[in-house]
């Protein structure tokens, strides 16, 4: 009995790891193939951890990701449709109705009078009635509908030209706010380089105290000339991040995005604008005067239409349907007839409608040679900006030159033990000028000229990579 008893013990634990195995086993094969899966499926998710970006490849993703662009995209799309709706009105619509009703008529009420003949009843009805069949409606001639339609043809160019605007006026964004962080990146590095010159000449004055040659005053002035140059690569750290937040809402990126800017060194350039004739291209190229060009005409068209609304308009319509009291009974009825429709007394609705339209189109008409003097001075205010731009930034080159010199000769000086330190701090404050003067006009240069390709028109054209 006892063997029994531990066989049968045995054969249940056998069948119990069993049922356990059966069990746990899809869960322990899900959790393995997690494990195996979920690397390889991690990585199409996970962006690199940094972006490298240019100037050109700032401007081809705010085209893409700006949220103002993508408005004026789904602005020209709502145009679009709008066409679509005005187009269809002189298109022929059909339909299919189908009523079941009862009816109950008063003779009297109906024809007018009451017929004095025995038999004939008061009422007739209640009756069912059943009309089921397709209708038509077809214009043949309404002069409206076609300026209208003719209307919002222009209307959505001007529609296009607007979304133009605007992504010309996201380029030139783009453009100054990366030019002002390269702008405080070069301001980092200038700082950057002061400050181990400040660090080098506070050392030097230190070790000429310990040998006796300077004094006291020469150290103070070294170690408060370091602090205002760790205090200015505070200030220049704080732009730099001001400015790469506004860049991340302007390309709409995520805040935690890491970006690595490739072309710094293109701050220092200079390249020119290779516009022939910048105002005659400008008001060809310019979008507002496209699309003010574009809403005149679309005026002009609105008034003719109002125009047109005193016209005779002519039209095509009717049905065809089964008639009966009950459906097996029913037999064809059809109508078709054309209609003219001539307004003779509206109030003077139609006339205040004409004066409204034609004092809309003179309005954009006068919108336009302003925008055309508006272009004009722009393009000159700009033509004037970029060259002054370019004479300080030589001005600055030469400056900065000379303002090295000035370190490098007065440093000598107190390292001989000539004169004291006042010069080099003095020299110091040169060299953190010309270095300002020189970054400010680079960037005043690298706006003007980006301000320039705006006023031209051609902002997108200038700025987005060759591939695009």
């Amino acid at each position: 009995m006892q063997m029994l008893n531990a066989g049968k013990h045995s054969v249940e634990r056998v069948l119990s790891d069993i049922l356990i195995a059966i069990l746990i086993g899809p869960c322990v094969l899900r959790t393995a193939g997690f494990a195996q899966i979920s690397p390889a499926s991690t990585p199409s998710d996970v962006r690199s951890s940094s972006e490298k970006l240019t100037v050109a490849g700032a401007v081809d993703l705010a085209l893409k990701q700006n949220l103002e662009v993508q408005i004026a995209n789904i602005d020209t799309a709502t145009k679009q449709q709008d066409r679509v709706i005005a187009r269809s009105a002189l298109l022929p619509h059909a339909a299919f109705e189908a009523d079941d009703s009862i009816n109950r008529h008063n003779l009297e009420a109906l024809l007018g009078i009451q017929i004095p003949l025995p038999g004939v009843p008061h009422s007739i009805g209640p009756y069912q009635a059943v009309h089921v069949g397709p209708s038509f409606y077809a214009p043949v001639f309404d002069l409206t509908l076609i300026r209208r339609y003719q209307a919002t043809g222009h209307a959505l160019a001007a529609s296009l030209a607007d979304e133009q605007t605007i992504r010309e006026e996201t380029v030139l964004l783009t453009v100054s706010e990366y030019m002002a962080h390269l702008r405080a990146l070069a301001s980092i590095a200038a700082v950057k380089s002061r400050v181990e010159l400040a660090t080098r000449l506070a050392h030097q004055a230190e070790d000429l105290l310990s040998d006796g040659v300077s004094s006291k005053i020469d150290v103070s002035r070294a170690q408060v000339r370091l602090s205002e140059e760790k205090q200015k690569l505070i200030d220049s750290q704080r732009d730099a991040d001001i400015t790469l937040n506004a860049l991340k809402r302007i390309l709409n990126m995520l805040d935690s995005q890491q970006i690595e800017f490739v072309d710094a060194r293109d701050f220092f350039q200079t390249p020119s604008v290779d516009v022939p004739d910048p105002l005659a291209t400008a008001l060809i190229q310019r979008p507002e005067l496209h699309s003010l060009n574009e809403f005149s005409k679309a005026a002009q068209l609105a008034n003719r239409a109002a125009v047109a609304q005193s016209l005779p308009k002519f039209s095509l319509d009717g049905f065809w349907d089964l008639q009966g009291e009950r459906f097996n009974t029913a037999t064809p009825g059809y109508q078709y007839r054309i209609r003219m429709d001539v307004p003779i007394f509206t109030g003077g609705r139609l006339r205040a409608e004409r004066k409204s339209t034609s004092l809309a189109a003179q309005r954009i008409q006068k919108q336009l040679l302003e925008e055309r003097n508006r272009v004009t001075e722009e393009v000159r205010d700009e033509q004037v900006e970029l060259q002054s731009a370019l004479n300080q930034v030589d001005l600055g080159r030469q400056e900065v030159q000379l303002a090295n010199e000035e370190v490098t000769l007065s440093e000598g000086r107190f390292q001989s033990g000539v004169t004291d330190n006042i010069e080099v701090t003095q020299a110091q404050d040169s060299l953190a000028r010309a270095n300002d003067a020189e970054i400010g006009a680079l960037f005043r240069y690298n706006i003007a000229r980006a301000r320039l390709a705006r006023a031209v028109g051609g902002a997108e054209h200038s700025y987005t990579s060759p591939s695009q």
